[in-house]
């Protein structure tokens, strides 16, 4: 992601606060120390707690808009009012689908813009706390994206684990699911890739967290296979 337009790659992420964190890549490879994110008005860009941040050109004007969640489960979208080189960006406004605010299952949404059914628009795919992953398919235009109802692509998910065997060796995805699209196999469609949260707890002794990266390989117009 290339947000300032420089031609380098450059690192976004949220944090449990709210605050969106840009680190820019410089010439030498490295990434300067993280910048808050502010809007055009010059205040801190932040839509609730435990952010996660997407970005893409969701308008199609030729720069990069930001779609954040929060641990409600809502979902804003922060139009790009200035250029690819130089953000400018305006208020949120709650991503909308069916004509309704997009709400994800136990809060914590997780956004990820893709092309998800290969139509050449961008669609939404959203994890949740709930830990499953939702497709939202665009069905508007490149320049008006407009969501249809979502569709489930990981259905099963967990996270909460009362023995340490199934806490090492899940058989499922967890909870607070944050996805990710590429073509991971090479073979011409793209897969899911979904970071987790679980956790181990029996007693007062016995606990423990960690995530996994889970990759869904795509089998065929939308069919998954985990692993």
């Amino acid at each position: 992601m290339d947000l300032n337009g420089d031609g380098k790659m450059d690192l976004l992420s949220g944090s449990w606060p709210g605050e969106i964190y840009v680190f820019y890549r410089k010439a030498n490879g490295t990434y300067a120390v993280g910048e808050k994110l502010k809007d055009k008005s010059g205040r801190l860009i932040k839509v609730g707690s435990a952010s996660a941040a997407a970005v893409a050109d969701w308008d199609g004007d030729g720069d990069l808009d930001l779609v954040i969640g929060n641990i409600e489960g809502a979902v804003f979208l922060l139009k790009n009012e200035g250029t690819a080189q130089k953000p400018a960006f305006g208020a949120g406004a709650k991503l909308m689908a069916v004509g309704k605010p997009v709400m994800v299952e136990g809060g914590d949404a997780g956004p990820c813009l893709a092309d998800w059914d290969g139509d050449g628009k961008l669609d939404l795919v959203l994890g949740s706390g709930s830990g499953k992953v939702n497709w939202y398919r665009n069905i508007g235009t490149g320049k008006e994206p407009e969501l249809e109802a979502p569709r489930p692509l990981v259905i099963e998910a967990g996270g909460e684990f009362k023995d340490a065997v199934g806490f090492d060796n899940p058989k499922r995805c967890g909870m607070r699911t944050k996805p990710a699209v590429a073509d991971w196999n090479g073979d011409g469609k793209p897969d899911l890739l979904v970071g987790d949260f679980s956790y181990f707890s029996v007693g007062n002794n016995q606990h423990g967290r960690h995530g996994w990266v889970w990759v869904y390989l795509r089998q065929g117009a939308e069919k998954l296979a985990g692993k």
